[in-house]
């Protein structure tokens, strides 16, 4: 009865200590402003997404400038270029940064009371850059748009969002019944070092198996429907950022499982020669 025991908690050990982990590496990476930056900053060098967003931002870029009607044959060309130098500007990646801030913000800023959306981008920062180089052009105050929100993630994605959230803010909770299952599961076994060990193996599987599933997240995002082309670089080329973060992280987790599972087995050994 006691080794059933040991081993139901030593199992609920280890999918809470995988569950807490998950929602460790979504609250650092996903739902921190800085994190969401830090993860989506090399996307302003993806040259496929940023090309889809170059469109957009000529789309966006045309209704923020209001010239009368005579002139439009005149700044359309002129928005067009300066959308194709504005990646080679040295405030971009200052603009880009604060891009992904004011999307993590307006895509989470409302979840605490379920009013949060789908993934957004707000490409004001983007868009002031362009308008600002055309006013200079033309010797006129283009004044900045305060949002320019383009919707990444369909209404079935809001609740998505919500639930990344929820998970990233209760990984402390899981944390700490992984480990009161852990204690558990060694005052129940007959042979504690043994039950040390296969917990720390059954950590390191758990890790295996979120390597290969974080290898599948670049797939899965490509299959959804986006409701833009631009929405399905981004979607695409974050997925792949995402999902090499993941699996740096679970390298950790497997080695520290790895570890776990060499310390209760020489401990096994010890105390059996000493016998």
């Amino acid at each position: 009865m006691r080794t059933f025991v040991s081993a139901v908690f030593g199992l609920l050990a280890v999918l809470l200590t995988a569950a807490a982990f998950c929602g460790a590496w979504l609250n650092t990476n996903v739902v921190s402003e800085n994190g969401f930056a830090s993860l989506g900053e090399p996307l302003a060098r993806d040259e496929t997404f940023q090309r889809e967003l170059a469109t957009a931002l000529s789309a966006e870029a045309v209704g923020a400038v209001d010239v009368p009607a005579p002139l439009a044959s005149v700044v359309e060309p002129l928005i067009t270029s300066a959308v194709e130098q504005v990646q080679a500007l040295p405030e971009y990646p200052e603009a880009w940064s604060e891009t992904l801030r004011r999307s993590h913000a307006l895509t989470f800023g409302g979840a605490a009371d379920g009013s949060g959306a789908a993934l957004t981008l707000d490409v004001a920062p983007l868009v002031s850059l362009v308008t600002g180089s055309v006013g200079n052009e033309l010797s006129v105050d283009v004044p900045a748009a305060e949002q320019v929100p383009v919707e990444i993630g369909g209404a079935g994605h809001a609740e998505l969002m919500r639930n990344a959230e929820r998970a990233g803010e209760a990984w402390p909770v899981l944390a700490l019944a992984a480990a009161v299952a852990g204690l558990l599961a060694l005052l129940a076994a007959r042979r504690r070092s043994t039950t040390f060990a296969l917990i720390g193996l059954g950590v390191a599987l758990a890790g295996g198996v979120l390597w290969l599933g974080a290898g599948m997240l670049p797939g899965q995002v490509s299959a959804q429907q986006f409701s833009s082309p631009v929405a399905s670089a981004f979607a695409e080329a974050f997925a792949g950022e995402a999902s090499a973060s993941l699996r740096t992280w679970t390298i950790g987790l497997m080695l520290a499982g790895a570890a776990a599972f060499v310390a209760g087995m020489l401990a096994r050994v010890l105390r059996g020669s000493r016998r």
